[in-house]
């Protein structure tokens, strides 16, 4: 009679608190995996959509969406966001995206190219500049997909930089091809985010500084008066923190 109590002991029921337990634990894992499904979908549907893009840009031309060198269609892109200035490409990290301009610093790290909620935002010129400056700033996420302005990072390593030293940003109006002279980590406090600048000693003086610090010798001279243009992006994929990845080039043509 003994043995049998004790086998019965042994095989009661689990206690109220440990089901309870349980069936959080359950319901929090399935509270996660949807979250991380929905966020894996937010991110697929933009990649797609910029895919498609791709493809609309170069419509008109007949040309493989991957190359604009016989150029964009700007009509078909700024009848679906008023705000578009640009189309940039740089094949080496994978990008041929359109660029707006836009009207203050936030709207875009949120919004994707159509006006929608978008975790990949949209690359843009910073609001302060306008074109034809004699400097600006792109700005664009770091993510962890790889997308957007991630690729920027690869220029941390200079031999990948001697494989890809341009890059071109074509206009409604012209193809513009920039020539890169510096790429560093920075913070988004100093000053090279500040595009209020005109051509004189002080401007040379400053991309003289941007050359300086950049974190390898490209062995470019940077002609007086050069039209500049600033790639800036988030130096890690959670986007934490002051700390940016910039990328300085010079207008050649």
């Amino acid at each position: 009679m003994s043995n049998y109590r004790k086998s019965t002991h042994l095989l009661k029921r689990p206690s109220r608190g440990w089901l309870v337990l349980s069936v959080a634990l359950l319901l929090a894992g399935l509270a996660f995996l949807g979250a991380f499904g929905y966020s894996w979908y937010q991110y697929a549907k933009s990649s797609w959509y910029y895919a498609g893009l791709q493809q609309l840009a170069v419509a008109a031309t007949g040309q493989n969406e991957a190359s604009a060198e016989n150029g964009v269609d700007f009509a078909s892109l700024q009848a679906i966001n008023p705000d578009t200035a640009a189309w940039l490409v740089m094949p080496g990290i994978d990008i041929s995206l359109p660029v707006v301009q836009a009207t203050d610093n936030e709207m875009y790290l949120h919004k994707g190219f159509d006006g929608s909620d978008s975790p990949e935002g949209c690359l843009f010129f910073g609001a302060s500049g306008q074109e034809g400056d004699i400097y600006r700033v792109i700005y664009g996420h770091n993510l962890h997909t790889g997308s957007m302005f991630s690729g920027l990072l690869n220029y941390r390593d200079g031999e990948f930089y001697l494989q890809n030293p341009t890059f071109t940003l074509y206009t409604p109006d012209e193809t513009q091809t920039y020539r890169i002279f510096s790429c560093h980590t920075a913070t988004d406090m100093e000053d090279l985010y500040d595009t209020n600048r005109t051509a004189g000693e002080e401007y040379d003086a400053f991309l003289q500084r941007l050359s300086t610090i950049s974190e390898y010798n490209t062995g470019v001279e940077v002609p007086s008066g050069a039209q500049v243009l600033t790639l800036s992006t988030c130096l890690t994929s959670y986007g934490s923190g002051l700390e940016r990845y910039v990328v300085h080039a010079y207008r050649e043509s």
